[in-house]
């Protein structure tokens, strides 16, 4: 069965062993399923969804995932070296109309 494991990983940035050390196994173990010369089983599926946070389901549809552009990826290496207060005081920030934060205030004439 073709899996899209590869191109989640590439697309979130991670490395084999960095995959590996997330989901509980070994760089070769993920090299193996990548390449379909081990079996993808619920099992499997289950724990490298986990570890790279998409639905299991996700690591065999066939449509693919746009790949991310550079500024992409460093956007996310720089979130990912953030505080908990700092990813979600940003969060909060992207969630506000960003038309209002924009537009200056309009001060009432007296």
């Amino acid at each position: 069965m073709a899996n899209r494991i590869g191109v989640l990983r590439e697309a979130r940035g991670l490395s084999l062993e960095a995959l590996a050390i997330e989901a509980g196994t070994t760089n070769q173990q993920i090299s193996l399923l990548e390449s379909g010369k081990r079996r993808l089983t619920v099992d499997w599926l289950l724990r490298r969804s986990k570890a790279l946070a998409c639905h299991p389901w996700e690591l065999v549809a066939e449509d693919l995932p746009e790949p991310l552009a550079p500024a992409e990826i460093r956007l996310l290496e720089r979130f990912r070296g953030l505080t908990s207060t700092q990813k979600n005081g940003l969060l909060a920030f992207l969630n506000t109309d960003t038309e209002a934060v924009a537009r200056p205030a309009r001060r009432k004439q007296p």
